[in-house]
């Protein structure tokens, strides 16, 4: 394989008389601990080794995403825009990234356009310096509120298309979006996001080519995912193939469910002809602190996966696998994940095909668990579902099974209405209620309420931290799961 690859690029290099050089964008303290340690690296521990990260050559580095809100909250009991402040005040060199999803926030519900462009400003006013945006159902009008923020600002934007196999997801399709991106949106950079790590080698020789013909010399990146046990691969072609910058985790916290690591991506890059500026001495030194606050924390490292053709079925990202798979232990029903992950894959196809990443695999598996608790497929339905099968989330690119569909609307709350109300702006009200709060405090209180928000710790200036136990305040996870259903940090009512 390497010597067909390295023919292509020294093609490469001689039409056009330099080497390319391969960034690489750093996603360890943001995708990977979600991946492998179900969202609880606490600030404490990103902090001692913030500057050498910083100084490793990355292109960005991705720090948080709602995803992190909510755990650094409701299970670390830390402030997240604390943790923006402290990493900016160690990484000055390289732009720290956030992302946002949608219009969509804590429960994944959707909300008004203002409190999203509020969220995004202060990720800013923190010191995020790139926002990364992205919609489940590709709906580009769901995200042209906090694009436009993040640009008056003076981000950077990257637009994430999240990758799926299903009837109508083609080439032409992605590139579609992707030039929308460019042209209606003025995005900075493209990522392609493979959350399952479901892509196949050929698609990747087809679908890569076609986004940078479509966005020209915008930085088009590339994530993918390790649980098929292909992801190096699948990130060495996309590099190949037109791919200007490679999502990375520093190992050990690369690989099983994370993403490739950045070491051995580096060096095998370089083997076939490519440039990559990043200091590998560095990345083996955060890679010997991040291996050793893992055992100290009783923390998984990646291990590489074998091949497992079931996730092209699930299409499950790998943090939502993490996630799945801590909550089921706590409902004491770790023995029904491999019931639960066969009909994730039944469900997601009956409900359309959605992308699987935020918020679907959560909507997708909390259903799917209902169905393998209950007799009866669907006697169970979180209102979450029936909201999406609604509309709550926007259009639906694919139909839902008539017949599925039939029984959702039966079976579902009546307290969810068949057609959306209009979301009404939430910010107005949030400072009549709480005039004397800054904006941090008033977007953490909205999100949580005011008695968790109390409750939060600082976090210590220094940067050596004490091994503890974070504070026993976990939500009951899939508890009472007959009557209620946590999937992956989103609670979801359910009725019989």
């Amino acid at each position: 394989m390497f010597e067909h690859l390295k023919s292509l690029v020294a093609a490469q290099t001689a039409r056009t008389g330099k080497r390319r050089t391969i960034h690489l964008t750093d996603d360890t303290l943001r995708d990977a601990q979600q991946c492998l340690w179900a969202t609880r690296m606490r600030t404490e521990h990103m902090l001692p080794i913030a500057e050498r990260m910083d100084q490793a050559g990355f292109v960005s580095m991705q720090t948080i995403a709602l995803v992190q809100f909510d755990a650094s909250v409701l299970f670390l009991n830390q402030d997240p825009f604390e943790r923006i402040r402290l990493l900016r005040e160690r990484i000055t060199r390289t732009p720290m990234r956030g992302a946002v999803r949608s219009n969509l926030m804590r429960g994944f519900f959707p909300v008004a356009d203002d409190i999203t462009d509020l969220f995004v400003e202060r990720q800013i006013a923190n010191g995020i310096r790139e926002v990364a945006v992205f919609d489940a159902l590709l709906c580009s009008d769901n995200l042209a509120s906090s694009i436009g923020t993040a640009h008056r600002l003076g981000a950077n934007v990257t637009l994430g298309l999240g990758y799926n196999i299903a009837p109508g997801y083609d080439d032409a399709l992605y590139a579609r979006k992707a030039r929308e991106g460019v042209e209606r949106f003025g995005v900075q950079a493209v990522a392609l996001g493979d959350a399952a790590g479901i892509l196949t080698i050929d698609r990747v020789r087809t679908l890569v080519p076609a986004l940078k013909q479509a966005i020209g010399d915008k930085r088009l990146e590339f994530n993918t995912h390790c649980l098929t046990g292909l992801g190096p691969w699948l990130a060495i072609e996309a590099a190949v193939h037109g791919a200007d910058s490679i999502l990375t985790a520093v190992d050990p916290l690369a690989n099983g469910n994370s993403l490739p690591a950045s070491q051995m991506i580096a060096r095998n890059l370089r083997e076939i002809g490519f440039d990559v500026v990043v200091n590998d001495g560095l990345l083996d030194e955060v890679g010997d602190y991040l291996g050793t606050v893992a055992q100290r924390e009783q923390q998984p490292v990646g291990v590489p996966a074998e091949y497992e053709p079931s996730h092209y079925v699930t299409q499950y990202a790998g943090g939502a696998m993490s996630n799945l798979e801590s909550q089921l232990r706590q409902a004491g029903i770790a023995d029904k994940l491999p019931a639960v992950l066969e009909e994730i894959g039944r469900v997601r196809v009956e409900l359309g095909s959605p992308i699987m990443v935020t918020p679907y695999p959560a909507i997708v598996a909390a259903q799917a668990v209902m169905n393998v608790l209950n007799n009866e497929r669907y006697k169970v339905v979180p209102d979450e579902v029936k909201k999406y099968v609604c509309g709550y989330f926007g259009e639906l690119p694919l139909p839902v099974d008539p017949d599925v569909k039939d029984r959702i609307l039966q079976n579902g709350s009546r307290d969810v209405a068949l057609t959306p109300a209009p979301l009404e702006p939430v910010v107005p009200g949030l400072r009549k209620r709480y005039p004397k709060l800054d904006d941090d405090a008033l977007l953490l209180r909205y999100m949580y309420g005011d008695e968790k928000i109390d409750g939060l710790a600082p976090t210590g200036n220094g940067d050596e931290f004490s091994v503890r136990n974070p504070l026993a305040d976990l939500v009951a996870g899939l508890a009472r799961i007959r009557r209620r259903v946590q999937v992956t940090g989103a609670t979801f009512g359910a009725r019989t």
